[in-house]
């Protein structure tokens, strides 16, 4: 009786362990049911729609996970992680669950008959569905990415993007259609990102054949990169696979930021920065404008590295005034451009600066006293004595460590 007793409880929570993985994966999303003329089965296709998909009518990337009662969470996750500071853009994520015996025929045996699935039925599915871009995005761990190769190798067209964790299943045959695809100088701009581990003895010379073969085709539109990994191992992969998978695939989206004036410079300058964002506002369909994170990078660091010339460059091309005034929160940078403007002899551009800085920042005595220098500059010294003042008395009121520098200016004029 003991007995009986300890396997209902052993089964009751083998249960709610297995549905709760299956609510989980729900809870993010919800399902479509595909009926298959070409795989003869109805089909439950899982799908994540991003958070702003309801409130505009933007179209999205998509990116298709196959393995996706494993895998469809990581995607979500990464999404959820880096599309908040504009890193990523947001995406459809399309999950196809697989089970673990027919896979073993459907993506390799019959691998042709998933194919046409993917290409003939849930693709155009999901196209008609979804507002959804032309760029897409193929995740297979293991038999999956196998696939993932041939796909690649036959179907080009389908994806723009394949993020190939552990692939097994490389046959010479397989092999052979890469190479042929390679050295017929395809047209497309792919991205492959691939993850094998080291400890993954059973696939390391195949993936070795595939990575020459890529090495010797090397050409400028399909991109290959394949990490040979000492750390991870067979289910490890996936998790460093989507990662920084959809990092490179997406790697032209997030505003560039540069750290010096030289890589400013060897980029291109303006005219490759204006660009660059042309094409990633045509790609993703959004705004082709520079963006504004790259815009304030580039008005710190001209003040930084104290070139005015670029600094001036920047602000005829961007109204670099009214974007300092909306830009900017803090009222140190507006003492810190109305300065630069001062010190090269452009007065109205200093006191515009300064006057949107005080309109922001009433009571910042850098400001007043910034603007005391500005009178200075011009010979007005009753005006300069009535800003310092104004400086001083703020400072005192709030214990600044400035107080003593505008004192001491003041007693000197």
């Amino acid at each position: 009786m003991q007995r009986i007793y300890i396997l209902i409880i052993l089964f009751l929570t083998i249960n709610q362990i297995y549905s709760q993985n299956i609510n989980q994966s729900k809870a993010f999303g919800n399902s479509i049911i595909l009926k298959s003329d070409i795989l003869q089965e109805a089909r439950e296709i899982q799908i994540y729609l991003p958070t702003n998909y309801q409130n505009n009518s933007n179209k999205y990337p998509i990116l298709y996970v196959l393995d996706a009662q494993r895998y469809f969470l990581n995607g979500i996750a990464f999404q959820q992680n880096l599309t908040w500071e504009n890193i990523v853009p947001e995406f459809i994520i399309v999950g196809i669950n697989t089970d673990s015996q027919k896979r073993r025929n459907l993506f390799y045996k019959e691998s042709s008959k998933f194919i046409e699935f993917l290409n003939k039925e849930l693709i155009p599915e999901i196209d008609a569905k979804y507002r959804t871009l032309d760029e897409r995005i193929y995740f297979g761990w293991e038999m999956a990415a196998g696939l993932g190769i041939e796909i690649f190798a036959n179907n080009p067209s389908l994806f723009k993007g394949f993020l190939l964790s552990s692939p097994t299943h490389i046959s010479k045959e397989r092999l052979e259609t890469v190479n042929k695809r390679l050295k017929s100088n395809p047209k497309q701009n792919l991205k492959l990102y691939s993850v094998l581990g080291t400890v993954e003895n059973w696939a390391t010379e195949s993936m070795f054949s595939l990575d020459s073969i890529f090495k010797v085709h090397s050409t400028k539109n399909i991109q290959w990169k394949y990490n040979l990994s000492n750390d991870e191992n067979h289910y490890t992969t996936p998790l460093i696979t989507i990662n920084e998978g959809l990092k490179l695939f997406f790697s032209d989206y997030e505003p560039i930021r540069f750290y010096t004036l030289k890589e400013f410079s060897d980029f291109g300058g303006i005219t490759a920065l204006r660009e660059h964002y042309n094409n990633r506002g045509n790609r993703y369909q959004i705004a082709g404008d520079v963006h504004n994170d790259t815009k304030r990078y580039l008005f710190m660091l001209s003040y930084r590295e104290n070139d005015f010339e670029i600094f001036d460059e920047l602000v005829k091309e961007f109204d670099g005034k009214t974007f300092i005034a909306n830009n900017f929160s803090n009222a140190t940078w507006f003492y810190r451009f109305t300065t630069f403007f001062l010190t090269n002899n452009k007065l109205e551009d200093a006191l515009e600066i300064l006057e949107a800085g005080l309109l922001k920042f009433p009571d910042a005595s850098i400001l007043h006293f910034e603007k005391g220098n500005y009178y200075k500059s011009i010979g007005k010294i009753k005006e300069t004595k009535k800003w310092y003042k104004k400086a001083i008395q703020i400072a005192r009121t709030n214990n600044e460590p400035e107080l003593e520098k505008y004192t001491y200016e003041l007693k000197k004029l």
